[in-house]
C-alpha cells in the first residue's frame, strides 16, 4: 500500500519510472506534499514534504510542466483523488486501490453502481445523522436517485461514547473537500452537510 516513513525526498521521487501522482494534503495550515507512485489500481507513497505557499505555486507548475497528475487528500482522511484528467479515488485502508473513478461521459462508484456525468445534478457530502462515523461523497442525478460516491464508517465512532462533532470535523473534512473537487470536475452546485 504505502510507505508509512518514505525516504526519499521528492526530487528523488520525481524521478521514480513510472507513473506518479503528486498529492497535496488540504488538512493544515502548512503546504504538505506527497508523492505516490501508481501502478496496478494502487499507490506507493515515496515521499513527503512541507513547503510555504510560494514553493507550492513553483512545485505546482512544475507538476503541470512534467505532466504529472496532481491529486489531494485529507490526512489523516482514508482517501486520496485527483480530478485532474479524470476522476480517480483510491482508499488507503484496506481494501487498498481504486474505489471509484470517472471518465469523459461516465463516473462508477465505490459500489459499482455507475451514473453519466450528465444525469448528475449535485454533490452532497453528507454525514449520518444515526451514526457520526458514516459519512461520505454522493451524487443526486436528475431524476433524484441518489448514488454513493465513496463513504466510510469509522469504527471510532462506534467504539468511542465519547466520539462527537469535533472527532467528524476533523476525521470527516475529506468528505467536505471531496465532494468540493468533485462538484467542481462536475460542473455542478456542492452540498456539504458536515459540520
Amino acid at each position: 500500500m504505502t510507505a508509512a516513513n518514505p525516504t526519499m525526498t521528492i526530487d528523488q521521487a520525481l524521478a521514480h519510472p513510472g507513473e506518479l501522482l503528486a498529492v497535496w494534503d488540504l488538512s493544515g495550515k502548512e503546504e504538505y506534499l506527497f508523492v505516490y507512485a501508481h501502478s496496478n489500481g494502487k499507490l506507493e507513497r515515496l515521499a513527503a514534504s512541507t513547503m510555504s505557499s510560494a514553493q507550492r505555486q513553483d512545485r505546482t507548475a512544475e507538476l503541470a510542466r512534467r505532466g504529472i497528475r496532481i491529486g489531494a487528500s485529507d490526512m489523516p482522511g482514508p482517501f486520496v483523488w485527483s480530478t485532474d484528467r479524470n476522476l480517480s479515488v483510491w482508499s488507503l485502508i484496506p481494501p487498498v486501490g481504486v474505489v471509484a473513478e470517472g471518465h469523459a461521459d461516465r463516473i462508477k462508484a465505490s459500489g459499482g453502481a455507475q451514473v453519466r456525468r450528465a444525469d448528475v445534478e449535485r454533490v452532497v457530502s453528507f454525514l449520518d445523522d444515526d451514526s457520526l462515523g458514516h459519512r461520505g461523497v454522493k451524487v443526486v442525478t436528475r431524476s433524484g436517485v441518489e448514488i454513493v460516491i465513496v463513504e466510510e464508517d469509522a469504527v471510532a465512532a462506534r467504539l468511542d461514547p465519547t466520539y462527537g462533532i469535533d472527532h467528524v470535523m476533523v476525521e470527516g473534512a475529506w468528505a467536505t473537500f471531496l465532494g468540493r473537487d468533485l462538484a467542481a470536475w462536475l460542473g455542478v452546485p456542492h452540498t456539504d452537510e458536515l459540520p
